[in-house]
């Protein structure tokens, strides 16, 4: 059966905490199956959470998170419990489950989150995220869909201003890791395959890396446009498209990348806040956006000194 694949970020952004990718995987019965559609009964892009039928809430993440965590947290929960049958109690755990890539070494070289604790669900009920994971579940069994796999990379700032430097700027550096993250997909595909990006930093040309990390054959240009650029090309005897599009959330595997990058980080800026506070607990927290990120540095300078942090190693230069 073909398979969709839709990649997105959170914390393009900020100076402080990761910036985190995610890609989801779905087999379908038709590279053309618009799941909105074909999950409607369960699922949808606007909440439900005061209707009569709850759905599970699928959509950009700004939209789904609204200034609260919640909303967003239920939902992501959901789609990870209808994936794995379980629901993670604390951040290692949703690490576990999400991060492959993710090694020891990547939290040994953030001293805020080196054996910090932080449980899991922060606000979520988990009741209710049974409830929509199995509802979810049963709209896949009736309309012949298969989440088949969620994965999501955070890039801390000591390795992001190290790629930085090899890559060359922060648009590549988040089109590699993006096509890094849909090659690591796409070894569960064998079948035709449509693939759904975010665009990447305004970026509309993407033949080249598309190539080097993706294709096994000559990559075919299509458009390459302010609004979208769109590649195909054949991999293992079946057809591959890939396509770069502004608010590209629109498309369900996007969608739903876009909130697991946005609920990843927002679990790692907690915990670097409740890290900061517990020595500083005067400081106010920050979300990491350049203006109130210059803030907070500046106010935790002198322990940062102490404890002796490099800038490097929680700044990011970009």
């Amino acid at each position: 059966m073909p398979y969709l694949i839709g990649t997105d970020e959170a914390g393009y952004g900020p100076n402080l905490g990761p910036l985190t990718i995610a890609g989801t995987l779905w087999e379908t019965e038709s590279t053309e199956t618009d799941l909105y559609h074909a999950l409607s009964d369960a699922v949808a892009n606007k909440s439900t959470r005061f209707a009569k039928s709850q759905k599970v809430f699928i959509a950009d993440s700004k939209k789904v998170y609204s200034g609260s965590i919640e909303q967003l947290e239920t939902n992501v929960l959901a789609m990870v419990y209808a994936l794995s049958g379980k629901i993670p109690a604390d951040w290692q755990e949703l690490i576990e489950l999400l991060c492959p890539q993710h090694s020891e070494t990547h939290s040994q070289r953030q001293l805020w989150l080196d054996a910090q604790k932080k449980n899991l669900p922060l606000a979520a009920d988990l009741d209710n995220v049974k409830i929509l994971g199995d509802l979810f579940q049963q709209s896949c069994a009736r309309a012949g869909v298969r989440l088949l796999g969620i994965e999501c990379h955070p890039i801390f700032p000591p390795q992001f201003n190290e790629e930085l430097i090899l890559l060359g700027n922060k648009a590549t550096l988040l089109s590699t890791y993006t096509l890094k993250i849909v090659n690591r997909l796409m070894t569960h595909c064998d079948d035709d395959t449509e693939i759904g990006c975010d665009k990447h930093g305004g970026r509309s040309k993407y033949a080249g890396l598309v190539q080097a990390i993706l294709a096994e054959e000559l990559v075919l240009v299509g458009n390459e446009t302010r609004e979208i650029s769109d590649y195909s090309f054949r991999k293992d005897d079946h057809d591959v498209f890939i396509r770069f599009q502004a608010k590209g959330e629109s498309f369900l595997p996007t969608a739903l990348a876009s909130m697991v990058a946005k609920y990843l980080r927002e679990v790692f800026m907690a915990i670097w806040n409740q890290y900061w506070i517990k020595h500083l607990p005067e400081i106010k927290p920050t979300k990491g956006y350049p203006v109130d990120a210059k803030r907070f540095i500046s106010e935790i300078a002198e322990l940062q000194s102490r404890l002796g942090l490099s800038d490097h190693l929680v700044w990011r230069n970009k």
